[in-house]
């Protein structure tokens, strides 16, 4: 039986990777871990993880400590908070003194130590850290399932009748919200949410859109 969530996990430690896969197994999570070579970039690194069908990403923040590569998890929260502002991601580590000064939101930073302790029947922390990990995941899928339902429900409706100004605005707008979530090629997030049919359809609309805008505003200067 598949599990319910992917979760990627950067650390140049293949044993931290096995680690975890095991410990979050039984909490309905698969996790996979990426591919480190001796002095790769980080845009390598990217260009793995967007690649990966993943829902939220675990980052150590030491990933040079066996000098394989020169950078740290920072660069890597960087990188994603740029292309995927609001994909779900986390600083896991137990270097969480060192992180602080790095990571900008502390919120999105959790100590390996502080949620698994040795304590196998004190499972508090691992079970709030899950809880966590699931909402953010479930608050993300239901953001982008939102914004295309409405975008489905335009593209409907205009095959059936006229849209007015503010709908094809709005097409507009839920269209460009939708690019900016996910400026990457990543499956997780379609960017090419139109089926081809109605690809001319929008571009029409999006100049429809335009003219009337610009009516408006000579509107405006001829007062």
């Amino acid at each position: 039986m598949s599990l319910k969530y992917r979760i990627g996990y950067v650390d140049e430690n293949e044993e931290q990777v096995k680690l975890y896969k095991r410990k979050l197994k039984e909490y309905d999570f698969e996790v996979i871990g990426y591919n480190f070579e001796i002095g790769m970039s980080p845009e390598m690194l990217m260009e793995q993880i967007f690649k990966s069908d993943i829902d939220l990403l675990m980052i150590d923040f030491k990933l040079n400590e066996s000098n394989i590569v020169s950078f740290n998890g920072e660069v890597i929260e960087s990188f994603i908070y740029d292309k995927k502002p609001l994909f779900p991601h986390i600083i896991f580590t137990n270097k969480v003194d060192q992180a602080e000064p790095f990571v900008e939101d502390w919120k999105i930073i959790f100590d390996k130590d502080d949620i698994f302790l040795d304590d196998e029947e004190d499972k508090t922390g691992v079970e709030r850290f899950v809880t966590m990990l699931k909402k953010s995941i479930e608050q993300y899928r239901n953001h982008i399932k939102s914004k295309k339902i409405i975008l489905s429900d335009l593209l409907e409706k205009s095959k059936t009748q006229e849209l007015s100004a503010i709908d094809k605005n709005n097409i507009l707008a839920v269209q460009q919200e939708l690019n900016i979530l996910d400026k990457t090629k990543a499956s997780e997030v379609p960017r090419q949410l139109l089926v081809n049919d109605n690809i001319e359809s929008i571009n029409n609309l999006r100049i429809e859109a335009e003219e009337f805008l610009q009516s408006l505003i000579q509107k405006r200067k001829n007062k």
